[in-house]
């Protein structure tokens, strides 16, 4: 069997693979999201609403950087996200003022809920 051949049919495998995981995987409803967003934002004081991706299972929230690592926030969301049942998930924490200045997405903390 030639290269190209075996390479052929590793990226088709890998297309049917993660075409299979992503239609299993369920998205967490908007009333949970709105329940979620609402308690994180009142726990952490955020300065801006957070962001919901990949069918409610990452949640990106702004804070304002003090030069820390931000994972103790990620992790707090992540509590509430596992009390809602949104399990697994991810948190990714980033640096408000770049994101309204320079359109860039730092990030600055990260948490995975499990």
């Amino acid at each position: 069997m030639n290269k190209r051949l075996m390479v052929l049919i590793l990226i088709a495998l890998s297309i049917g693979v993660t075409w299979y995981i992503e239609t299993g995987r369920k998205e967490v409803s908007a009333e949970v999201r709105d329940k979620v967003a609402t308690e994180v934002m009142q726990t952490l004081d955020l300065p801006a609403q957070p962001v919901w991706w990949d069918k409610g299972r990452r949640l990106g929230i702004g804070v304002i950087p003090d030069g820390s690592n931000r994972d103790a926030e990620a992790r707090d969301a992540c509590s509430i996200m596992l009390q809602n049942g949104i399990s697994p998930a991810q948190v990714e924490v980033f640096d408000v003022l770049q994101i309204q200045n320079d359109d860039e997405w730092v990030q600055i903390g990260a948490a995975s809920c499990q």
